[in-house]
């Protein structure tokens, strides 16, 4: 199994945990402890599987290595007609990339973004059920945007 043919679902994980808490834990009203166990199983595996998404593309295809994967075409545009006279199909597609710069960002921001969830368990104690609830959705919701940056 290749772990980095899986990158797009590492900004999955935590928008999961965002909508679950948004959604459910929020207008339910269920405890604190299903709030913050929602929102550090989503930023905790988008973290393990970017680990090893990265661990395996570094080791299997090397650093200097660009893996691309494309999940489909979004956009789908006519031909382009270049000043040399050339042409060119436009097409705008859904991909994630994966290379050195991509694989650093993405192992800070997993590992940062686990943290702050962690050490807000004990920072939002006081808060009521449904703000707390509310706090880790957005939360999830940052780390998910952040990943897709």
């Amino acid at each position: 199994m290749k772990l980095y043919d899986l990158i797009w679902l590492i900004p999955i994980l935590p928008l999961a945990g965002a909508v679950f808490n948004g959604l459910v834990t929020n207008r339910l009203g269920l405890s604190k402890r299903v709030a913050h166990t929602v929102a550090i199983l989503g930023s905790g595996s988008a973290w393990l599987l970017g680990w090893g998404a990265v661990w395996q593309w570094a080791t299997q295809l090397g650093i200097h290595h660009t893996h691309v994967v494309k999940l489909y075409d979004w956009v789908l545009g006519g031909h382009l007609r270049t000043l040399s006279g050339r042409v060119a199909d436009i097409t705008i597609g859904l991909s994630f990339q994966l290379d050195a710069l991509s694989a650093v960002m993405l192992l800070f921001v997993t590992f940062v973004g686990f943290l702050i969830h962690v050490y807000s368990i004990g920072y939002m104690h006081g808060e009521t059920d449904a703000g707390y609830a509310r706090y880790f959705a957005y939360l999830n919701l940052f780390m998910f945007s952040m990943l897709v940056l």
